[in-house]
Order: structure tokens, then C-alpha cells, then sequence
């Protein structure tokens, strides 16, 4: 398993303020954007565009972790 950190995904939540960090313990890309999709909501729409991939930052673990996603919303100006 690997942990993907994305600094700033631009079209993550449906709030006011769409965007916000997002972290994926995943194998692979397929594996994060299965997760990803699954992982959509009333509350969170997560889109990765090219760019935000071309960002990410990767560490890969030594141990099998859960496979999981965490959506950290921009809290904005609110």
C-alpha cells in the first residue's frame, strides 16, 4: 500500500469552498480512483485532474494498511 497526498484538489466538496487536501491509502492510481469514486458523496465530489496527479506526493509503507480516504475541506474565508 501506498499513502497519496494531494496538497489541494480543486473540485472536492459541494461547499462554498470546493477544494481542499486529500489523502488516499491505496496500491495503486486505479486502486485511489476506485476509492475516490466510491468515496463520493452528498458531501464530498472528488475529481483528480492530470495536474493535481502530476502533484502528488507518494510514501509508500512497509505494512498493509486499510484501504481509506480522508477529504480535508478548504475551510475558506467562513
Amino acid at each position: 500500500m501506498n499513502i497519496y497526498v494531494f496538497n489541494y484538489v480543486d473540485k472536492l466538496t459541494y461547499r462554498y469552498h470546493e477544494g481542499g487536501g486529500l489523502v488516499v491509502i491505496a496500491k495503486d492510481r486505479e486502486h485511489v480512483e476506485r476509492l475516490t469514486k466510491e468515496a463520493t458523496t452528498n458531501s464530498a465530489n472528488i475529481l483528480l485532474k492530470d495536474e493535481e496527479w502530476e502533484e502528488v506526493i507518494i510514501y509508500p509503507t512497509e505494512e498493509d494498511a486499510e484501504p481509506r480516504v480522508f477529504v480535508f475541506p478548504d475551510a475558506g474565508c467562513c
